[in-house]
């Protein structure tokens, strides 16, 4: 590497001479060495940020609360039609309480569910107060089914009537 003067400005020329005296540039070699250093930084930026991330809660919307989630269940409605209701329904249980809890149940809670669906008229189901039959009528079943689980709260992820 040298550094020449002339005429008040610095001009600096990274070569070098080789064995015959030809002048060699050394700029794709100090280029190469930058990438090569870029390249490490990333990569240690990348394994330390995954390192530092926290593990995503798993059906847990709302940070503190735990859910249990029932499968989607389609029911047939009461009244003349053949209408139909598909729910999809989270449990917010106590943070101690395995999360799969429920799942033993399914079956048994499905069925009694379709027992008191039959019982609804499909206009029974709109609205605000159309949510809040079908939640005590779902927490009328988990009552009955789930006697060692305290439900603190009933969630319908998904209600459609068709």
């Amino acid at each position: 590497m040298t550094s020449m003067i002339g005429g008040g400005k610095a001009i600096l020329r990274l070569v070098r001479r080789n064995r015959h005296g030809e002048t060699v540039s050394l700029m794709p070699l100090v280029l190469t060495g930058l990438l090569l250093v870029l390249a490490a930084l990333g990569t240690t930026g990348a394994v330390v940020a995954s390192k530092n991330r926290a593990p995503a809660p798993q059906a847990q919307p709302g940070g503190d609360k735990k859910y249990a989630a029932l499968p989607m269940m389609t029911f047939s409605l009461g009244g003349g039609g053949a209408r139909m209701v598909d729910v999809k329904v989270l449990l917010e249980i106590d943070r101690a309480v395995d999360g799969k809890v429920a799942e033993p149940y399914v079956p048994r809670i499905s069925d009694q569910l379709s027992d008191r669906m039959r019982q609804i008229d499909p206009q029974q189901l709109t609205g605000a107060e159309g949510a809040m039959l079908m939640k005590s009528t779902i927490a009328g079943v988990l009552d009955r089914e789930l006697r060692g689980v305290r439900v603190k709260e009933i969630l319908l992820d998904r209600m459609v009537v068709r």
